[in-house]
């Protein structure tokens, strides 16, 4: 089975010679209504969860995991919602230049309508900002009369979450979706990381990257690290600095997902691109997934830039897209964990779980005892720079 990021799966029989493709299945929008999971924004009373009705996010996976669970099959999706590009095209858009704040089009979407409700929706997210990305492809508008289309939805980037699929002969079915909670609980864990950016773009100057990068980029770099522009004092800004920067683009962004067995349970792990911070769920439950704890890759990020972390070997990972979930028996450890490889930062980790361990204590004459279970947790084992981008 393989995601297409431009929103669906499509599974491929291996056993055929030809390696058929045998069936594409859309995954759906997630829908951000007034009774539903809505998207979190940090603002100086804490977090703010908006909610606006008719508003839905792509989910577009960047990842998928198969795992089988009582004789099923299901499937995980780590939901990235990044937007797409097609030669001179381009879909994302800000929403106040397809749908001005009083619900009329903008004059530049020559010839397109807006449906009333679509128009609504439009109006009440402006009260709170114009800065949106939407999609102006076919998952918003409907282009059945090519001169004449209509914005039926406003459709958000940033999938938000992980989402969960039974696969049966008639295809993909949802079984379960984190909504709101990936965004949340990071804000809640690391608000300082909260819907926040580092990528290629911070890195220092005159660093391999800078070095090995064409003028275009070397511009942008040069940006970035000047404080009389878009860096801090002294070069690019710390992760902790850039807080909500994607909160209206694609949120967290969570790009990949694995499985495994650990301490007596099915465990997924999945990490936000932009921030590095990774998520644990037992999944044992298919489909009632409990999130057991979320730790953050490069916890130096918050105050320190990816150059000055590099520098002192603090820096941890800088988008966490390569994961690999190792069982006790192919550990290096003998325990079961997780490796994390970071794209940009050039670094790679592993991270062992510490299962929960269980004590009995009397309770004076009582024959009746007491148990108390720690939490399991993930310890670092190492971390290796092999290489740098930075």
């Amino acid at each position: 089975m393989r995601a297409l990021e431009d929103h669906g799966t499509v599974p491929i029989d291996i056993n055929k010679g030809d390696k058929a493709c045998t069936q594409a299945t859309p995954l759906g929008n997630t829908l951000w209504h007034p009774h539903a999971p809505g998207l979190c924004r940090l603002t100086s009373r804490g977090a703010q969860t908006l909610r606006y009705a008719g508003l839905m996010t792509l989910r577009q996976p960047d990842a998928i995991q198969a795992v089988q669970v009582d004789g099923k099959t299901y499937v995980l999706t780590a939901n990235e919602g990044d937007d797409k590009g097609y030669g001179d095209f381009e879909e994302k858009m800000k929403l106040k230049d397809v749908v001005n704040s009083d619900g009329s089009v903008d004059s530049d979407m020559v010839g397109m309508n807006v449906s009333a409700s679509a128009a609504s929706t439009a109006v009440e997210i402006s009260k709170v900002g114009d800065g949106l990305r939407i999609t102006v492809g076919s998952a918003a508008i409907n282009y059945a009369t090519p001169s004449a289309p209509v914005i039926e939805h406003i459709v958000a980037f940033g999938g938000r979450g992980v989402s969960i699929y039974e696969h049966t002969t008639s295809g993909l079915t949802l079984t379960w979706d984190s909504a709101e909670q990936v965004e949340k609980e990071q804000c809640a864990n690391y608000p300082w990381a909260h819907n926040a950016i580092q990528d290629e773009e911070f890195s220092p100057l005159n660093g391999d990257l800078y070095m090995s990068a064409g003028s275009k980029l070397r511009e942008t770099l040069d940006e970035m690290n000047d404080p009389s522009k878009d860096g801090c004092a002294p070069g690019a800004c710390p992760l902790g600095q850039m807080v909500d920067e994607r909160s209206e683009k694609d949120g967290p962004g969570v790009e990949a997902i694995v499985a495994g067995k650990a301490c007596g349970s099915l465990l997924a792990v999945t990490a936000t691109e932009k921030q590095g911070t990774a998520f644990v769920y037992d999944i044992s439950d298919i489909a009632s997934p409990t999130l057991l704890f979320v730790k953050h890759l490069s916890v130096a990020s918050e105050t320190k830039n990816p150059g000055v972390a590099y520098a002192d070997g603090t820096l941890g990972e800088i988008d966490p897209e390569a994961m690999i979930f190792l069982e006790d028996a192919h550990s290096p450890s003998g325990k079961a964990g997780v490796m994390f490889a970071g794209a940009w930062s050039g670094t790679m980790s592993f991270w062992e779980f510490e299962c929960p361990t269980t004590t009995t204590a009397a309770a004076n004459d009582s024959a009746s005892s007491a148990r108390e279970a720690s939490a399991l947790s993930l310890t670092l084992l190492l971390l290796a720079f092999g290489f740098t981008r930075l």
